[in-house]
């Protein structure tokens, strides 16, 4: 091979390489481009914000994530499990087992019990809800490897708490059959679900932002698939009461709220 062939090789190779920096240079500086408008938009928001006087309780993260489409259905194993719970009265019906407890258990030993099969149905597949819980009432969701449940009716555990402390019974409901039906997708992070919710007129002056979770909550009300979905609770004024609102990961838009409302309120113990 002569001189001046092996000189051209080099030279293409040198031209390849300075087209690829030159790539990666102009896509790094996009991205912090985009990133700097993105915080300023968010700097921008959270002015506003504070000049309608709403407060946040938490930092929000600007932390990407990833989510999926999920389907699962209520389950009636719990009407066979009620026969082997031991130390409580329970019946079964409608999809939800009711229990009374017969012996005293503590607020504290909850998660001791949740546990032991003979006491809590497939109680390990469940996870505290800190944020549902108050003192009268302690909320466990289902959960998966993929992500936590919040439907208004299955897929949780709700335990009646006595003025001591004392566990009186629970209502329970269950989800089967969890699978994946599409392949993992990004998702808007939890500050842009909150400045979404701010954009869309959602939160009224003089509010407070409580928390906010991902949750998979169900896309439509008639229908068993669940979305990732970003539940924001405020409460304004000086007011008590917790407005829950949904925002889809994926796209950003608002969900109807009636489903996450209702399961502030719902199972009652019998």
């Amino acid at each position: 091979m002569d001189f001046k062939r092996i000189q051209l090789i080099f030279l293409i190779v040198f031209i390849m390489i300075d087209i690829f920096l030159f790539n990666m240079f102009n896509e790094n500086r996009n991205l912090q481009t985009e990133s700097v408008s993105q915080q300023s938009n968010s700097n921008e928001v959270l002015k506003q914000m504070q000049n309608d006087q709403i407060s946040v309780a938490f930092t929000p993260s600007d932390k990407p994530l990833d989510g999926y489409y999920l389907a699962a259905t209520p389950d009636n194993s719990l009407k066979n499990d009620a026969k082997n719970l031991q130390n409580q009265s329970a019946r079964f019906s409608n999809g939800v087992l009711r229990s009374t407890i017969k012996l005293k258990w503590g607020k504290d030993s909850i998660n001791k019990i949740m546990k032991n099969r003979f006491y809590i149905a497939h109680g390990n597949q469940y996870e505290y809800a800190k944020d549902l819980s108050n003192s009268n009432t302690i909320v466990y969701l289902q959960k998966n490897d993929n992500g936590t449940f919040y439907s208004n009716i299955y897929g949780q555990i709700r335990f009646n708490i006595s003025s001591d402390g004392l566990v009186l019974g629970y209502t329970q409901s269950y989800l089967s059959n969890i699978k994946v039906l599409r392949e993992k997708a990004p998702i808007i992070s939890a500050s842009k679900a909150l400045y979404n919710l701010y954009q869309y007129n959602e939160i009224p002056n003089n509010s407070k932002i409580e928390w906010e979770q991902m949750y998979y909550t169900k896309l439509l009300q008639d229908n068993q698939v669940y979305i990732p979905t970003w539940v924001i609770a405020f409460t304004t004024g000086d007011s008590s009461n917790v407005q829950i609102k949904r925002i889809n990961a994926f796209t950003g838009s608002m969900l109807n709220s009636s489903n996450t409302k209702d399961a502030i309120n719902s199972f009652a113990t019998n």
